[in-house]
């Protein structure tokens, strides 16, 4: 019987291989290998590499996402003041989810493919991930603020990268969060 453990081992073994090989070198016979599963597993959850390689873009986004949430106790700022700081955190760790998101987006500037997917899964992305999902039901913002909140994100995170000092960005993120705040709906 399938388990959603099997789609989990499939899912990371993905990540791994496009971490260590890139997006071009990988084929289902490498994933299945990693995640020491078969091609009927394979097939049971993904239609082909492409279905499998969304399926990791969006686990990456909502895994890169998982350790925050925000807190009813705490207002709408300091909950997104707190989550710039998460922002900061997880791009200092240098983790697989951020490089497999930019990989993805990156493809999507060489590839046709790769950005009709990309666009396909816009709502997936913006509207449906865990802090967008709890920022709509918590907070109730408008849906047009999360798009702009996401392009904040991708831009803040490019900014982790560059520099080393976490106050520098916090007085970034702090003067963004207050542009945020008066647009929020």
């Amino acid at each position: 019987m399938y388990t959603s453990q099997t789609k989990l081992n499939l899912i990371q073994a993905t990540i791994d291989l496009i971490m260590k090989h890139g997006l071009e070198k990988l084929t289902i016979n490498k994933v299945i290998k990693k995640a020491e599963s078969s091609k009927g597993s394979f097939y049971y959850y993904f239609s082909n590499i492409d279905d499998l390689m969304k399926e990791a873009f969006l686990y990456s986004l909502n895994h890169s996402l998982v350790e925050f949430s925000y807190c009813n106790e705490r207002s709408f700022q300091e909950n997104i003041n707190l989550f710039g700081h998460h922002l900061i955190q997880t791009s200092k760790k240098k983790s697989s989810e951020h490089a497999i998101m930019f990989l993805w987006i990156s493809k999507c500037f060489q590839d046709e493919n790769y950005k009709k997917q990309f666009q396909a899964m816009r709502k997936q992305i913006i509207e449906e991930n865990t802090v967008s999902k709890e920022l709509q039901k918590i907070f109730q913002v408008d849906i047009k603020w999360l798009y702009m909140f996401d392009i904040i994100i991708i831009g803040f995170l490019v900014h982790c990268i560059l520099h080393d000092d976490e106050d520098v960005l916090l007085s970034i993120w702090q003067q963004i969060v207050n542009i945020m705040i008066l647009n929020k709906v």
